[in-house]
Order: C-alpha cells, then structure tokens, then sequence
C-alpha cells in the first residue's frame, strides 16, 4: 500500500485533513484525520489504494473493501466502530469511521509476557460474545472470520471492540460457501479453509483467542490439535478448560450452539475470580492427575 494522497497534512474529499497514520495491515492504511467541519472532531480512515495491488489481485481486493464498507455502515453496536462515511479519491478507496482508542489484546498479552487472569479474559470474552451474538443474529447473519487478540481492541472506558472487518461476510441462504478461503493460522478453523465458514466457525476462532489469553501460547503452531489448556497453564479451572475444549472442536455441530451459550459460561467465570488460594489449589490437583496418569497428558481432542 502506498501513502495517503497527499501524506500527513493532506486533505481528502469531505473535509478531512490526515494528521498520521494509525497503522498498516494486510487490508489498508488507517489514518487519523481531523474533520475541518466541525472542530475538535477527529477519525479513522481507513484507506485501499487499489493502484498499488497485482491486477489479478485488484478485483478481489476492491471486492473485499465494498464487502466491508457494504456490512459496516449498517451495522449499529457498541462493540462496533461506527461508520460514517465512504468515498473514493485519485484512484483509492477511503472508509470513515469512529476512532478507536486503546491497546488490543495482543498487545496487552505481549505486554503481560505470560497468561491472563481467568476472570479478566472472561469478562473480555463475555462482550465478545455479546457483539458475535448481533453478527449472528442479523438477517442474513454476519459471519466475522477473523477473530483474534490483534482484532481485538480494549477501550480505557468502554466496551471492547472488533476493529477489522475485511474479511467479514455475509451468509445467503442456498449458497454453498465462500468464493475463496480465509482466516488467519490458528485461529480460524479448518471448515474457513474450505470456503464453508458459518457462525460456529467464529466460536472456533473465540476459543483460539481465549487460548491464547489464558496460556500466553500462540495456537498457530498446535495446528488444529490444540493441547489441554491446564497442561500449559494449571490455574486454570476445569471450567474454563471445558469450555475451551467445546470450542475448539474440529466439527462445527460439537461446538456450542451459539454464541449465546458460549457467553452463559464466561459471565459465570468473569463473576468468581480466583484467588491465589483456588489457584494454588487448582495446580496441586493438576499434579495429582498427572501422577494418577503415570505423567501423561497428550493433546487435546481434534475431534470429537
């Protein structure tokens, strides 16, 4: 992706004036702009400059940025950015939006350096939940395809939000599935790879995410056979364990139902922190389940 039109200080087509750039990823450049309208009003804008993209590449590339402009301003929750605007400019696409601020759950992970309270994560995945229950239940449902702790951004006070929605579609009754395969390694499960995403495979991908959380392990590299969470981290509850396990089912109907089902457990986690009493308690039984095992303790189920 190449810079904005004209760079920081560079005014774009509405009465916006980028002041830097927010970040760059695999779907665009995000700018901070100021609104010359209205004063103090500042934005996100994210930007695709289809002239910098293969021409082979340019039509999928234009058809997942009019996807993510066509779901995202109709949207309306608060764990959504708002979308205000859309326009094209010399050749580039531009997408305005409510301006996020906060670190996202990777970066919190990374900074952490190790596993996430129970709780803390529950609560996290609770308003997750909430917004994936929206998605689903919208006619047709709204299938996100990229969860993840990047995607993932924690607000200083306010709800979390799912920040990116390039890959985002929506299901249409009759169709067989998806024209092409997406998803990140690790988090998205294998049905996503073969073009049949459907809400259940954003539960996958909410268990991959709250893996990650709760052992400070990236799942890329487990494949789709993820280990039992207590073995990389024993504090954890035979709850929250179980509840991933669902998750991470390689079959879509052993998953839970809906997202709905998946929240009913984690508000019952983020409610009962634990303390270092439960948690020192929790390792000793691990140790003595492991000793009752002979010292065993493989993967996880891939399946059922």
């Amino acid at each position: 992706m190449s810079a904005g039109s004209s760079g920081p200080g560079g005014f774009l087509a509405g009465g916006y004036r980028l002041e830097r750039l927010l970040g760059e990823g695999a779907s665009g450049l995000v700018w901070l702009a100021r609104d010359t309208r209205e004063r103090g009003l500042v934005w996100a804008i994210k930007e695709l400059d289809f002239r910098a993209v293969p021409t082979e590449e340019r039509a999928e590339a234009l058809a997942g940025f009019e996807r993510e402009a066509g779901i995202l301003m109709r949207l309306r929750h608060v764990s959504l950015p708002r979308v205000t605007d859309r326009f094209s400019q010399d050749g580039r696409e531009y997408l305005v939006m409510e301006r996020v601020e906060g670190p996202t759950l990777a970066e919190i992970l990374r900074n952490r350096g190790g596993p996430l309270e129970e709780d803390l994560v529950a609560h996290w995945g609770v308003q997750i939940c909430q917004v994936l229950a929206y998605l689903h239940g919208l006619d047709p449902p709204v299938v996100y395809r990229d969860l993840k702790p990047a995607n993932v951004m924690v607000q200083v006070n306010g709800p979390v939000k799912l920040v990116d929605f390039g890959i985002a579609r929506r299901m249409r009754p009759g169709r067989a599935g998806d024209t092409t395969a997406y998803g990140t390694p690790g988090y998205a499960p294998p049905e996503q790879y073969q073009g049949r995403a459907e809400p259940r495979s954003d539960l996958y991908a909410l268990g991959a995410t709250l893996f990650e959380l709760l052992t400070g392990r990236d799942p890329q590299p487990f494949g789709f056979l993820f280990p039992a969470a207590r073995e990389l981290n024993p504090e954890l509850s035979e709850e929250a364990e179980a509840l991933l396990g669902r998750c991470l089912q390689l079959d879509p109907a052993a998953r839970p139902a809906s997202a709905a089902e998946v929240e009913q457990v984690l508000a019952a986690l983020a409610a009962r922190p634990r303390s270092w009493l439960h948690r020192s308690l929790a390792r000793m039984q691990h140790r003595l389940r492991r000793l009752g095992q002979g010292g065993g303790g493989g993967p996880s189920r891939g399946g059922k």
